[in-house]
């Protein structure tokens, strides 16, 4: 019995441990114009933006448009571990105005911690 209760524990801690390196967060935003999203343009509308952690110190964000043409985007991003932006407890989300149309540029969140996303 036992040997039956550590096996079962040792399968619960491998299961907790398997489920804890991925963590995925999910922003909703209203893009009021089109934006770019690495090589992708996404029309204006509303927008889904998972926040993708690996088991290491990789994040990816996945961007989804939710009207139009479907296009997930997938990017590679920077952690911020400070940012100077106000965000009232709210997530921001920050676009850049580069070559005659916006990118997405950087995600805030509460904490004042984030994502900058790179070329």
């Amino acid at each position: 019995m036992k040997t039956l209760t550590m096996i079962c524990a040792a399968a619960i801690a491998v299961c907790g441990t398997g489920r804890a390196q991925n963590f995925v967060d999910r922003i909703a935003v209203h893009f009021s114009t089109p934006v770019m999203v690495g090589d992708t343009t996404l029309p204006a509308g509303d927008c889904s933006i998972q926040v993708i952690r690996g088991s290491s110190d990789n994040v990816v964000l996945e961007v989804r448009s939710e009207s139009g043409p479907a296009a997930a985007v997938l990017v590679q991003v920077n952690r911020l571990s400070e940012s100077n932006v106000v965000t009232n407890g709210h997530t921001t989300v920050i676009l850049s105005h580069r070559n005659n149309s916006y990118q997405l540029d950087q995600i805030v969140l509460p904490d004042r911690t984030g994502f900058q996303v790179l070329d």
